[in-house]
């Protein structure tokens, strides 16, 4: 067997590393590689309880790991085996060490995304603030120029309703966060 060069080897371990970063990704493997015979389409579907077009996403993504036959099933390649031996054995004799880390390592990354959650949303509140300042300036210089009536004072409360909404809404997303900040964030798939 050829040793690999260093482009080489990168490429295989970015292939497999797309294969094995989201959670339904490495569902599909493990589906297909549980099958000797292999999957068609719908077993995956069904199996995942998604729609048509995130399965038809992560099947793109997982090309070079997995392959059709004439049957239309589909079946893991040599890079897709090795991509679920990697799975398999990233859990493997685990002990209450390594458990206790992990548990770490995810409240770290939690804390991390909580205060980027809080930096944003106080962000938000400030420049939501100010521009209701601002717009309770403008109305009350539109009132003394004569250009508007004292009626108008009754615009503000849109925007200062808007302005609690948008604070109730942050209070939330807060004490929700990260939890639902990620699922968002990886529907998006701007999160692994």
């Amino acid at each position: 067997m050829s040793s690999l060069t260093g482009r080489m080897r990168e490429d295989v371990e970015e292939i497999i590393l797309q294969g094995i970063d989201h959670a339904e990704r490495r569902n599909i493997l493990k589906i297909i590689g549980s099958s000797p015979d292999g999957v068609i389409y719908s077993e995956i579907l069904y199996e995942l309880s998604v729609n048509t077009g995130k399965l038809n996403y992560h099947l793109k993504l997982l090309e070079g790991l997995i392959e059709k036959d004439e049957q239309r099933r589909y079946h893991l390649t040599k890079l897709g085996k090795k991509a679920l031996m990697i799975l398999d054995s990233m859990t493997e004799n685990l002990d209450e060490e390594a458990l206790s880390l992990v548990s770490t390592a995810k409240s770290s990354k939690d804390d991390f995304i909580s205060g980027v959650v809080n930096m944003w949303s106080r962000l938000v509140l400030i420049l939501s603030f100010t521009a209701f300042l601002g717009f309770v300036v403008f109305v009350n210089t539109m009132i003394r120029a004569g250009e508007a009536s004292d009626v108008t004072y009754l615009w503000l409360i849109v925007p200062f309703g808007l302005l609690v909404a948008m604070y109730l809404w942050l209070e939330r997303v807060k004490k929700e966060a990260p939890e639902s900040l990620i699922q968002f964030l990886k529907r998006l798939g701007l999160y692994k």
